[in-house]
């Protein structure tokens, strides 16, 4: 019975909202540095640290379980006190980074399907959109975005001006 054990809340996470196998496999489908590569680099780091914290709860929660059937077969509790602490604490925080991971990939469904003209629902990362469609929307004089471009930064002084200070 020592098989493959089941993928991480993170790689469940990114199968369910993005179609992707695993979150490596993100990371190919766009150029590391267009907003889309880095991107599915945050996505893809919080999915690995979904993952580990996900082991690490699973892991703690073994340990307890084993010490609770010592402590019926009749030895004394070592650790009880402090590991559920543990537990509680590794909870929380693979939820709240289980939640962050369900944001970008949302804030990724809804970008792309905003450059492609999809529906948010019919995206599922690339495996819906060809490599073509996906590169005439990053390609300059392509479909424009629905997003406005961001105004330039103004009233910052120049480095001139740093310099004399």
């Amino acid at each position: 019975m020592h098989g493959t054990p089941p993928p991480g809340l993170g790689t469940r996470l990114v199968r369910e909202t993005l179609g992707a196998d695993s979150a490596a496999d993100l990371l190919g489908r766009h150029p590391f540095l267009s907003p889309y590569g880095q991107l599915t680099a945050l996505i893809a780091d919080a999915a690995f640290k979904v993952d580990d914290l996900d082991q690490r709860v699973q892991e703690r929660t073994a340990h307890i379980a084993r010490e609770l059937d010592s402590v019926r077969g009749g030895q004394s509790a070592t650790t009880l006190g402090s590991a559920s602490t543990e537990i509680a604490l590794l909870s929380v925080r693979r939820d709240q980074s289980a939640d962050h991971l369900r944001t970008m990939a949302g804030a990724y469904r809804r970008s792309l399907a905003n450059d492609t003209g999809t529906a948010p629902a019919q995206v599922q990362g690339l495996g819906q959109v060809s490599r073509a469609e996906a590169a005439v929307s990053r390609t300059p004089g392509g479909p424009p975005s629905a997003v406005p471009p961001v105004p330039p930064i103004t009233g910052l002084p120049t480095t001139a001006a740093r310099r004399t200070r």
